[in-house]
């Protein structure tokens, strides 16, 4: 959760605030400098934490876990103060979309934000920023200088072959077709990542899946510093996980249950031949901590060492 001035600003401008936390609501209610709160609804998987990054894949330390209920009173409690404070509450869903809901996050929790930005989601892939909210928020002009307008200038704004990809999508959207893929979806998605965790605890495979619907993101259950070998694995079985790093498995929402089992199949048979050939041996004494701090002191030994050397820290 990132509270802010509207306008661009020095970092020092720019506070984070911890989620789901009665310090933070204290905060808005108490400083007069709060324009506005931003909150990317993905964060609901990994409250607090960061995104996952490359070094996510190194050891188990990452976690997540979605408490749909919990968060929902939280983003209640978070509107509550924003609207007594007239504190502008702003979705982030370039990353979500219409993904969890096809209101977005806004119907998926129940919570109503002033401003919402999305994505190439909307453009059917094509690059497109967007920007929706409350009508005064949205003008561009004012009242006593109505020829005074706030341009919104950009080398390929209202490009025609992104405004009618645009055009196709929203009225897609509306087809019973994709009203059927909406119903019943965090049910779905939640019963897929169960019985995936269960063959792999099954296996006794040290990996699983958190899930926020149809987004799953993959965490380790042991200390190895070759925790990142899986996504070669996972490759090897026809499986990519979305951007490297991030450990995100992200499906369409036409998956059907024989697609779900097929990925399922492919990721037990990758799990299952990268413990076979024992990349998930670890020192009885490993923990996180170590695995990274042994890490990073290699890394620093290699920057430090003559080009070439690769000399290895005791």
């Amino acid at each position: 959760m990132q509270p802010g001035i509207g306008n661009p600003l020095p970092a020092h401008e720019t506070y984070t605030l911890k989620e789901m936390s009665d310090d933070s609501l204290r905060v808005l209610r108490t400083r007069r400098d709060i324009a506005c709160v931003l909150v990317n609804p993905l964060q609901a998987l990994h409250p607090n934490a960061p995104a996952p990054a490359d070094s996510s894949l190194v050891d188990g330390a990452r976690s997540a876990h979605f408490d749909k209920d919990a968060y929902i009173d939280w983003l209640e409690r978070l509107r509550a103060v924003c609207t007594e404070q007239n504190i502008v509450l702003i979705f982030d869903e370039v990353f979500v979309g219409f993904r969890l809901a096809m209101g977005g996050a806004q119907e998926y929790f129940g919570v109503r934000a002033d401003l919402v930005t999305y994505g190439k989601t909307l453009g059917g892939g094509l690059p497109i920023g967007v920007l929706c909210g409350r009508k005064d928020l949205m003008k561009r002009y004012r009242d006593d200088r109505p020829a005074d307008i706030c341009f919104a200038r950009g080398t390929f704004n209202s490009h025609p072959y992104v405004m009618a990809a645009m055009n196709e999508f929203l009225r897609y959207l509306e087809t019973a077709r994709v009203r059927e893929l909406y119903r019943d979806l965090d049910r779905t998605w939640t019963a897929r990542a169960q019985r995936l965790n269960q063959r792999l605890r099954d296996e006794a495979l040290p990996v699983e899946v958190a899930n926020m619907s149809s987004i799953w993101t993959v965490c380790y259950l042991r200390p190895s510093r070759y925790n990142w070998m899986l996504q070669y694995y996972l490759r090897a079985e026809s499986l990519a996980l979305s951007w490297i790093g991030t450990g995100r498995l992200i499906f369409s929402l036409n998956y059907t249950d024989a697609d779900s089992q097929a990925v399922a199949d492919r990721f037990v048979a990758a799990a299952r031949t990268m413990e076979q050939d024992g990349w998930w041996w670890h020192p009885p004494t490993a923990t996180n901590a170590s695995i990274k701090r042994r890490i990073l002191k290699e890394m620093i030994a290699h920057r430090l060492s003559p080009k070439g050397d690769h000399a290895t820290p005791r």
